[in-house]
């Protein structure tokens, strides 16, 4: 039987070796990311120039003491009732259907348009109001807005 192996020689690699591959791989990562280190130091540029670059390191440099000052003033009874009313909101606007919302939103902003584009002196009489009703578009907003008034008034 071969005798087990109790010396390990680790293959050595030379620190210059070594350096030599973190630079190489160190300047292919800039190189393939140019644009985004480009935008991050035009960004720290802004931040440093606001003011906000040492606001944000003393801010976590002091992060323990600055949540506390944070929740010390969340805890006052002025608060309170926004901070309840903050997690109601949250939970109502989960409960809307946005893709609804939206179409809703995009005929309101139509009819909007329409109306600030009608010229003011124009009268309308009682039988300019039955000939709208014929009017297809005219009618369908006034079913539309009828059932919704109908939906609003349910139990």
């Amino acid at each position: 039987m071969a005798n087990p192996i109790s010396k390990i020689k680790r293959m050595e690699i030379p620190e210059e070796v070594t350096k030599e591959q973190n630079l190489d791989e160190v300047t292919k990562a800039v190189s393939e990311n140019k644009d985004a280190i480009l935008k991050g130091i035009g960004f720290l540029s802004t931040l440093n120039e606001n003011g906000m670059l040492d606001m944000t390191h003393a801010l976590v440099k002091q992060k323990e003491t600055a949540l506390d000052n944070v929740m010390r003033e969340l805890n006052k009874p002025q608060y309170s009732a926004t901070l309840e009313n903050l997690s109601k909101l949250f939970l109502f606007l989960g409960e809307f259907n946005v893709d609804e919302l939206k179409q809703f939103t995009d005929k309101l902003n139509t009819g909007m348009d329409e109306a600030l584009n009608t010229d003011e002196s124009e009268k309308t009489t009682y039988m300019d109001l039955i000939k709208a009703i014929k009017d297809p578009e005219i009618n369908r907003s006034l079913t539309m807005l009828l059932q919704f008034l109908r939906g609003m008034g349910k139990e």
